[in-house]
């Protein structure tokens, strides 16, 4: 049977009920994929908003390649610091469940041609029905398409469609990337940015550097999250989508909910995607592939 290894190599679980949660939720996740779950030993408390000592997360990463799934409890800070590991193992490493700041880990598997990892909910962080449903479908590898009927939220900014890889990401941790062996090339692919805590100016000044840095050249297609966080009296998240959608003409959504969000729709990162927008009836689709996992059910 695969096993599935449940670890964090950004922050730790926070108290000892939150690590016992998360256990239970990994368990069911595995049973339903038939997965034998092993837990990591920086499962361990922390001390406070801290990431384990790094020598501790460098052994933990060794042992990534023995397993048949990634599972990150939360995110948090720390994955950069494991950036020179990283580029040296991406590669071997298997498929990897996470967000927000396992955005660093999914960069290094793009950057080393893996196209099979997703970002979805993790069992540390609270989610809803339909955030386990779609990560249980793309790690089984089944067709899905998301619309209105998913997100009624969501807004088509551009019309038109896009198809390429698909890469989500944390866009302040994805930002920090720029200038280092992770960051990966966005030729081609449809692009799908979201964050927490952040104001409209501070996601204008990510995208902008992005932009400088020559990483946005190419990009096929904008899709934008929800950003929730502080109200502040500069533009709005949803006025800088709009502005930069404009400003790289290519199709573009805004408002799917997905990463920090309540109930977060899983997308997959590398894999094939269409993106298509009609007036403001849309659908993102993922076709079918193998399951992630080779023996999963």
């Amino acid at each position: 049977m695969p096993t599935a290894w449940l670890t964090c190599p950004a922050y730790p679980p926070r108290d000892t009920a939150l690590a016992n949660l998360a256990v239970r939720r990994a368990q069911d996740l595995c049973a339903a994929l038939d997965l034998d779950l092993r837990c990591s030993p920086l499962l361990s408390l922390g001390s406070g908003l801290r990431a384990h000592p790094l020598e501790l997360r460098r052994q933990d990463l060794a042992t990534w390649p023995q397993h048949g799934l990634i599972i990150a409890l939360r995110g948090g800070y720390g994955c950069i610091h494991l950036a020179e590991e990283l580029t040296a193992v991406a590669a071997s490493l298997p498929p990897l469940v996470g967000f927000s700041d396992l955005t660093v880990v999914h960069a290094a598997r793009l950057r080393a041609g893996r196209s099979d990892g997703v970002h979805g909910a993790m069992p540390g962080v609270d989610h809803g029905a339909q955030a386990a449903t779609t990560l249980l479908a793309l790690l089984r590898g089944q067709h899905l398409v998301y619309g209105p009927a998913q997100a009624p939220q969501a807004q088509v900014l551009i019309p038109g469609r896009a198809s390429g890889p698909l890469v989500p990401a944390c866009l302040r941790v994805l930002t920090g990337l720029v200038g280092t062996p992770l960051m990966p090339d966005l030729r081609g692919c449809i692009l799908a940015v979201e964050d927490i805590d952040e104001r409209g100016y501070e996601l204008d000044r990510d995208l902008q550097q992005l932009h400088l840095a020559g990483c946005l050249i190419g990009v096929a297609g904008l899709i934008f999250g929800i950003f929730p966080g502080p109200e502040h009296a500069g533009p709005t998240p949803r006025e800088v989508a709009t502005t930069w959608a404009a400003r790289l003409a290519v199709p573009a959504l805004a408002g799917l909910p997905f990463g920090h969000d309540p109930d977060p729709l899983a997308l997959p990162v590398g894999g094939p995607a269409v993106l298509d927008l009609r007036g403001q009836d849309w659908s993102l689709g993922f076709p079918q592939r193998p399951p992630l996992v080779p023996g999963i059910h």
